[in-house]
């Protein structure tokens, strides 16, 4: 420490002793001040976290403003962080049931495959014939139209050599209008 330094050290110790600020405690061996003094700061905030809670007014404790709102928003963080985890660990256990769960479900598909999949064939099986047959039935239809019309047009244009070929016109079969190359 410089002589300056020393000096206004000495004066503001002098001050305190004055006013009757002071109190002399005697050291004792193996206990650090600075390791106590940092528990001190190191437990103040939640010294005050604590005491607001409790309903004391941030002038009882001789906090200023901003500290407090300070705190009160690192209390609402601490409040979140524990919801999160525990709903984290709620989450953790659900998934545990669900994976069984999910094991055993697998289980049963896997020996019930067979039976489960000719029982879904079958409840389709109806609809699927009737659609079937219904564009067979479709497909028939329009091929016998088409020959229809060919063999009209084959007696009505006919183009003298039997094989029913023109090459002039041919007809559209949804609007049977007719065309010319």
């Amino acid at each position: 420490m410089t002589s300056f330094n020393r000096m206004h050290f000495y004066k503001m110790f002098v001050q305190v002793k004055s006013v009757g600020r002071f109190k002399e405690t005697k050291r004792t061996d193996g206990i650090s001040t600075s390791d106590v003094i940092m528990r001190i700061v190191k437990d103040y905030n939640e010294y005050v976290m604590r005491n607001l809670a409790r309903g004391y007014t941030r002038k009882d404790l001789g906090v200023s403003y901003v500290k407090e709102k300070r705190l009160r928003v690192n209390m609402g963080f601490k409040k979140l962080r524990e919801k999160v985890k525990k709903q984290q660990e709620i989450v953790g256990e659900k998934i545990q049931v669900v994976a069984k769960t999910a094991c055993v479900h697998r289980n049963e598909w896997v020996e019930n495959a067979d039976r489960l999949v000719a029982g879904f064939l079958e409840m389709f099986e109806e609809r699927c014939h009737k659609m079937g047959t219904t564009i067979r039935e479709r497909i028939q239809e329009k091929l016998t139209k088409q020959k229809l019309i060919g063999l009209i047009y084959d007696r009505y244009y006919g183009d003298g050599d039997g094989d029913g070929d023109s090459d002039q016109y041919y007809y559209d079969d949804d609007t049977e209008e007719e065309y010319s190359d």
